[in-house]
């Protein structure tokens, strides 16, 4: 296990959670539909979670956590969305972009598995598959959420 390989994979986990966490606030915030904030709002709660176990991780290995995040483009998109819009609420939008981010959280989860294979030791590894598979188990219900109002039009 290299210790700092393993960091820098779990502080890029980490940044991939807050960005969620606040993808799913906003989210919560923009709709005014009940059965979507709820599901937002389980989705903030895994996430921070998650974020809070990687934290942990990073700590025992005498790493410090990162902080802040970087706004990369779909949190950037998602905004730009909400922001565009005069309502804001459009359901159908707002399930395409956090289908959209839950696929890029668990890509993002499945390359740093893969990258860091030999970094990691297996806890880890079974810890971040947990968690990636949580993850696309969200993306597979938003999408369903998504695929149900296609198939009402």
């Amino acid at each position: 296990m290299n210790t700092e390989k393993s960091i820098v994979a779990l502080n890029n986990l980490i940044e991939i959670n807050s960005e969620l966490i606040e993808v799913y606030k906003t989210a919560t915030k923009v709709t005014e539909e009940n059965d979507l904030k709820d599901l937002f709002s389980e989705f903030e709660k895994t996430s921070k979670i998650f974020k809070s176990e990687l934290t942990e991780e990073v700590q025992k290995m005498g790493g410090i956590p990162v902080i802040r995040t970087k706004r990369n483009n779909v949190v950037i998109a998602f905004w730009s969305i909400v922001r565009s819009r005069t309502i804001g609420r459009d359901r159908e939008d707002i399930l395409n972009t956090l289908e959209y981010n839950e696929f890029v959280a668990v890509k993002s989860y499945k390359d740093t598995l893969s990258a860091n294979f030999d970094y990691l030791t297996s806890e880890m590894h079974q810890k971040l598959k947990t968690q990636q598979n949580l993850l696309k188990e969200h993306h597979d219900r938003v999408k369903k959420l998504g695929d149900l109002m296609l198939s009402y039009k």
